[in-house]
């Protein structure tokens, strides 16, 4: 492989730079010789501003540069998911991805109401300790940064862990505007159960898929299994396609994979790709049965049927009745609840 084809995106050169541009720091020349192993820009620069830090508190500075935008399709992919709890299993890829400092991270109950956001930090050894809570405070005001973006600023936690006690404490409760305290090696975000069910406000679930489909082999294979295997990420995806039924030679290049180890993962996850179009189907055809306006024909078509006998079995199958007896049913019941209101 020619170094050209080996190019990677440097998603962070541009949150280091602008932060250095705001502290009138020069930084020097970043650029690498014939190094045995090559680092991005970026993570040179990174790592000769925290060395050369002057208090582990301006890393949080630093981190308040760190916008979603930074992360490209990920960060498109964050910004168009549903809810918080969608957007952090999407974090937890995309950080492992793009974030070499963190080890991994996890989502997990801390109480009856709370939740506990984990953040494992890479070991540095070679730091020295100011270096290593500096660079503990970037991340946290980083991730402090990307949740208010998803928010639009409207995020409350109940509190936040910090590895060693790294300066007066009062200056973290007011960056934070919650009790901090300092324990371990890590970073923990405690949230209220409740938001992770929070809608984002720029969700949209067509982009959402789609910057899946543009992201790497590798990001979608984290995605996938974060979301729970294959089948729910079919599922996922054909919900969002207006009813189109593609082949699974389409989905597969969506998802980044061979048609033949798509075949082979929902297999292994006990299921296959026709019994997952069902799936979508059914739930659709119960939809546009309960609008009156449709006739059955329609609803038939909508569906990708190339006739209505094929619907009208496929739905018998589905729940044991035909297609008028489903309507009529829900059409009675809608009647009765009209008139006890009444």
């Amino acid at each position: 492989m020619s170094p050209s084809e080996n190019i990677q995106y440097d998603f962070e050169w541009r949150p280091l730079n602008n932060y250095l541009a705001v502290q009138r720091i020069t930084p020097p020349d970043m650029r690498q010789g014939s190094a045995a192993e090559p680092r991005l820009p970026s993570e040179a620069l990174y790592e000769w501003i925290v060395l050369n830090g002057r208090s582990p508190l301006e890393g949080l500075s630093l981190g308040e540069h760190y916008r979603l935008s930074d992360y490209g399709v990920a960060g498109l992919a964050l910004q168009s998911a549903g809810t918080v709890g969608e957007a952090l299993q999407l974090i937890k890829t995309n950080m492992l991805l793009f974030r070499k400092d963190i080890r991994g991270i996890a989502v997990r109950r801390s109480s009856c109401d709370t939740v506990d956001v984990d953040i494992d930090l890479q070991d540095k050894p070679d730091w020295p300790q100011s270096a290593r809570l500096y660079h503990a405070n970037v991340l946290a005001s980083a991730a402090y940064a990307v949740f208010r973006d998803l928010l639009l600023g409207e995020l409350e936690l109940v509190r936040l862990r910090l590895p060693e006690r790294n300066g007066d404490v009062r200056a973290y409760e007011e960056y934070f505007r919650v009790p901090v305290y300092f324990a371990g090696a890590g970073i923990t975000f405690t949230l209220p159960e409740e938001l992770l069910e929070a809608e984002i406000a720029t969700a949209n679930s067509a982009v959402f898929q789609a910057s899946l489909a543009l992201g790497s082999k590798a990001f979608n294979t984290r995605v996938t299994r974060e979301m729970g295997g294959y089948r729910q990420r079919i599922v996922a995806l054909l919900e969002v396609l207006q009813d189109r039924y593609p082949s699974i030679a389409w989905v597969a290049r969506q998802l980044k994979v061979t048609e033949r180890t798509l075949r082979r993962r929902l297999a292994d996850e006990g299921t296959n790709y026709r019994e997952v179009l069902d799936l979508v189907r059914h739930d659709r055809a119960r939809q546009l049965l309960r609008d009156e306006r449709l006739r059955i024909e329609e609803v038939a078509e909508r569906l990708g049927y190339m006739d209505t006998s094929s619907f009208r079995h496929a739905f018998r199958r589905w729940t044991g009745q035909c297609a008028n007896d489903y309507r009529q049913a829900r059409l009675a019941g809608k009647t009765a609840r009209r008139q006890g209101e009444r």
